[in-house]
């Protein structure tokens, strides 16, 4: 009877004790990423986090294309959000993009600028009825042009390419 109840204690307590604990952030360090050609495919700030298979994107970062030009620049903010476990509730985490953001089309003409604000949506987790999470939001405020730098309308194909990429998942910033 004592061994029963023993083996029946200790998973609990174990599984009870499991609690997420908010975590101070101060340094943060640069990564750089290569193409095969040895260009400079991004650079950017990544936070010296106890996860050490990840990534997690803060501050200035800019990506570039392949022949070497910059393709896109700006800030991300890291933030949580809650993912269902046996043990009970986890932080996940993710990236998004605030404030200023540039971008270019591969012949170096400016594509896009604006400032993104601050929307929420919510994402499915493993929690039932997910999470909300922060995105960049782009507006009416935003400018877009097309290859030869002209300013235009954009359609909302556009609009959608650029608000789509404006954070990145826990799973999308694993180290390679």
């Amino acid at each position: 009877m004592k061994t029963t109840l023993i083996l029946f204690i200790i998973p609990f307590l174990f599984l009870v004790g499991c609690k997420t604990k908010s975590i101070e952030i101060n340094k943060t360090n640069t990564v750089v990423e290569y193409y095969k050609n040895g260009n400079i495919k991004s650079v950017g700030n990544v936070y010296d986090f106890p996860k050490e298979n990840y990534d997690f994107r803060t501050g200035l970062w800019s990506t570039f294309y392949e022949n070497g030009k910059l393709k896109e620049s700006g800030n991300y903010k890291l933030a949580t959000y809650v993912e269902c476990s046996v043990g009970g509730h986890v932080n996940g985490y993710y990236s998004y993009k605030f404030g200023e953001w540039i971008y270019f089309h591969e012949n170096g003409n400016l594509k896009a600028k604006g400032i993104y604000k601050i929307g929420t949506k919510n994402i499915k987790t493993s929690c039932e009825g997910g999470d909300n999470i922060n995105y960049g939001l782009v507006d009416n405020s935003w400018e877009f042009y097309d290859s030869n730098g002209n300013k235009i309308n954009p359609t909302q194909s556009d609009i959608d390419k650029i608000q789509e990429s404006s954070y990145i998942s826990e799973w999308d910033m694993r180290k390679k």
